[in-house]
């Protein structure tokens, strides 16, 4: 079964449960648990599953240099060699074992097959769990869609994309050469070298908000007058405009040549 056919549970015992449980980076006590997207059953404005989660300290969350939410997910797990699927049944198959004093045995089974049974497990014993149904999109979430839509192949969208793509591979640079000098299972908060690189990013963040603040105003500006019958009046006007000033042009060469 794949992991997004899965309902979105809720469960407050298994999330206090797993951030008891040490970092999956450092070994530390975790403070945290983050839920997986990549490959998962999360939606939009819409949690995965609370089974389809990790523990890890606030530092690989959020706050650290190598901070899941600042590289981006599909990096940390590649960066720290970390497989979801076969963590998910580690915690599942632990929460089991802790609060049913259950012993499974899940040999000559892929790890999805694992995660479906311990998942109906819980289902059926732990009443504190809640199904989320999946909401249909709203209104404002669609629009925002539509928009992303039309705005893709614009002049302003593709510089936006430029413009992360070449963050995302300063950052990428500045992992990798620290990679060389520190060791990655050690905080780096109050180091020259953090304090740098974060000094570093939020300045290219604060340049970046202010440009798309910039290229955002135009782009409504545009947008408004696209339906408004003076700009299409003066649309049409600069294209006469236009035409005649390269008919002008040609008499002019054509003179020239005789």
């Amino acid at each position: 079964m794949e992991l997004s056919k899965h309902n979105n549970h809720r469960s407050l015992g298994y999330l206090s449960w797993l951030r008891k449980q040490p970092c999956v980076v450092s070994g530390r006590k975790a403070e945290c648990a983050h839920h997986i997207r990549l490959g998962t059953n999360g939606g939009v404005s819409l949690k995965p599953s609370d089974y389809f989660c990790i523990p890890l300290l606030n530092e690989y969350h959020t706050s650290g240099l190598f901070a899941l939410h600042v590289i981006g997910e599909e990096t940390f797990l590649n960066q720290f060699k970390l497989k979801p699927s076969q963590l998910f049944v580690k915690y599942l198959k632990g929460y089991i074992e802790f609060k049913f004093k259950l012993l499974i045995d899940l040999k000559d089974k892929s790890d999805n097959e694992m995660i479906a049974y311990l998942v109906q497990i819980l289902e059926e014993r732990d009443l504190a769990v809640t199904k989320v149904v999946k909401k249909k999109a709203s209104a404002k979430v669609k629009t925002d869609k539509e928009l992303k839509e039309k705005l893709k192949g614009s002049e302003f969208y593709e510089k936006a994309k430029i413009q992360k793509r070449e963050m995302d591979k300063e950052l990428r640079q500045v992992i990798k050469s620290s990679q060389r000098k520190v060791n990655t299972s050690q905080s780096l908060v109050g180091t020259e070298f953090y304090e740098r690189a974060k000094e570093l990013k939020r300045v290219k963040d604060k340049e970046l908000r202010e440009k798309l603040k910039e290229t955002s105003k135009k782009t409504k500006i545009k947008s408004s007058l696209k339906e408004n019958e003076f700009y299409q009046k003066s649309k049409e006007l600069k294209r006469i405009r236009d035409k005649e000033i390269r008919d002008k042009l040609k008499l002019q060469k054509k003179s020239l040549k005789k």
